[in-house]
C-alpha cells in the first residue's frame, strides 16, 4: 500500500509535463540464452541454462521530458556461491525480475531524475525446493531522486535512494519454537528481544560523483554512503555481561565506498580500470554457544578492489572482452578458526580473484553467437566451513545466442 502513492506521484509528475504533438517511443531490447556447466573445486554440475532479458520502451513526452520504463530479468541454472546472510552460500538456481520507472527532465545542461522500482529474487539451494519456498527469496522496493549538472570542466551527479528489503520465508527458529520448551521461563529468557524476521531491512543511500574528460581519457570519482537498519534483528549480547542472548537495540550497518575509474578508447580497443575502497561498520556481534566465544563487530570489514578490463569491438558487431577483478576483505571482528572450529587470535581475511572472458560474433541480422568463461578463486585464513564457504575454486563455461534490438 505504501508503494501506490509514490508511484502515482511519479506518474502525475510525468503527466504534468508539456507533451509534444506526437509522442515518440524508442524500444530497446536484448535477450540471451546460454547453456553451460559449473565446476566447484573440480566437481562438475549437470549442464544447465542461463537467460537474461532486458526491455525498455523509452518514451519522449516532449522537449526535455522523457519517461524510461524498464523490465529486466535473469535466470541462472548453474550453481554458484552467493554472499547471503553474511557468508558464502552455495545456490543451485536463481532468478530475478525487476520493474523500474524513471522520469528525466532536462533543462539546459541540468537533468533531474525521480525514479521508483520493484524487484523479486528467487533462490533455490536444493533441486527439490520449489521456487516459492526458497529460504533466501526476497523482494526489494525502492524510490529515489538524481540530479545531474553538466559543466565545461565536468559533470556533477548527486542522488538519494530509499529501499526496503523483505525476506518472506526467512524467520528465526526461536520465534516458531515456543511449544518445544516445557520451561516457560527458559523460553522467555532466550526469546527476549530475539525478533522474528532478522534479515528484513530498510536503508537510505546518498551518492555523489564527478566525471571529467581530459583527452584522451574519461575519468570518474565517486563516493556513496548507506545506512541500513534491521528493525527485527536484535544485537547479540555478551553472556559475560548479561543473561539474555539479545540486547534491546537493533542492528544497523553503515556502508561507505570511495571509487575511481578511468577509461580510454583506442579504436577498436577500449581500455578501462577501476579501484574501490569500502568500509562496512556494523553494531552486530556474534556469540558461538558451542565454544562459548563472543565476537564484537562480527559483520564489520574493510575491502579494496581493482578491476582492469580490455574490450575489442569491431564494426561488424563482433566483440571480445577480458576482465580481471581482485578483491581483498579484512574482517574487523570475525576471528579465524581452524578446521575443527577452534578460534585463533587473528581476524579473517579473504582474497577473491575473478577472471572473465567473453566473445560474440554476428550470425544473422541482430543475432549473435556468444560464449563466456569465468574463473573465481577464493582464499582465506578461515578453515572452518560448516556454515559458509570461504575457500573454493569455481569456474563456469557458457555458450549460446544473443539478440539485440
Amino acid at each position: 500500500m505504501r508503494k501506490t502513492p509514490i508511484l502515482a506521484a511519479l506518474i502525475a509528475v510525468c503527466a504534468a509535463a508539456p507533451l509534444a504533438a506526437e509522442m515518440k517511443i524508442t524500444p530497446v531490447a536484448s535477450f540471451n540464452l546460454l547453456g553451460g556447466k559449473y565446476f566447484l573445486d573440480s566437481d562438475a554440475a549437470s549442464f544447465e541454462g542461463r537467460a537474461d532479458a532486458y526491455f525498455s520502451p523509452a518514451i519522449t513526452l516532449g522537449e526535455g521530458h522523457d519517461l524510461i520504463p524498464v523490465y529486466s530479468g535473469n535466470y541462472s541454472g548453474t550453481q554458484d556461491v552467493q554472499e547471503l546472510a553474511g557468508g558464502g552460500v552455495l545456490t543451485r538456481q536463481r532468478q530475478s525480475h525487476s520493474l523500474s520507472l524513471k522520469y528525466i527532465h532536462t533543462r539546459d545542461f541540468d537533468r533531474y531524475k525521480p525514479r521508483v522500482s520493484y524487484s523479486k529474487a528467487l533462490v533455490r539451494e536444493t533441486k527439490d525446493e520449489s521456487w516459492g519456498d526458497g529460504l533466501f527469496n526476497y523482494d526489494t522496493f525502492s524510490f529515489g531522486f538524481e540530479a545531474e549538472r553538466e559543466r565545461p570542466h565536468g559533470t556533477f551527479t548527486g542522488s538519494y535512494d530509499f529501499f526496503s528489503v523483505t525476506y518472506g520465508n526467512y524467520a528465526t527458529l526461536l520465534s516458531n519454537s515456543q511449544s518445544v520448551f516445557k520451561d516457560t521461563d527458559t523460553f522467555n529468557q532466550l526469546s527476549t528481544n530475539a525478533g522474528k524476521n532478522p534479515l528484513d531491512n530498510v536503508g537510505h543511500r546518498l551518492a555523489f560523483s564527478y566525471a571529467w574528460f581530459p583527452e584522451p581519457l574519461a575519468m570518474k570519482a565517486s563516493y556513496d554512503v548507506t545506512w541500513r537498519h534491521y528493525g527485527d534483528q536484535a544485537v547479540a549480547a555478551n553472556p559475560a555481561v548479561g543473561q539474555s542472548p539479545f540486547r534491546s537495540d537493533k542492528r544497523s550497518d553503515y556502508i561507505q565506498n570511495l571509487s575511481f575509474s578511468a577509461s580510454r578508447g583506442l579504436r577498436p580497443v577500449y581500455l578501462s580500470a577501476a579501484a574501490r575502497l569500502g568500509w562496512l561498520s556494523s553494531n552486530q556481534g556474534s556469540y558461538d554457544s558451542t565454544r562459548q566465544k563472543y565476537m564484537d563487530d562480527y559483520y564489520s570489514y574493510m575491502d579494496i578492489s581493482l578491476t582492469p578490463a580490455l574490450t575489442l569491438a569491431l564494426r561488424n558487431g563482433s566483440q571480445f572482452r577480458f576482465g580481471l577483478e581482485w578483491r581483498k576483505v579484512f574482517y574487523l571482528g570475525r576471528l579465524a578458526q581452524a578446521v575443527n572450529g577452534a578460534y585463533g587470535g587473528s581476524e579473517i581475511d579473504q582474497t577473491y580473484w575473478l577472471t572473465s572472458i567473453s566473445a560474440r560474433y554476428p550470425i544473422f541480422n541482430r543475432f549473435y553467437a556468444r560464449g563466456a568463461f569465468n574463473y573465481q578463486l577464493s582464499d582465506s585464513n578461515m578453515r572452518y566451513e560448516d556454515n559458509y564457504r570461504y575457500n573454493y575454486k569455481a569456474s563456469t563455461y557458457l555458450a549460446g545466442v544473443e539478440w539485440e534490438f
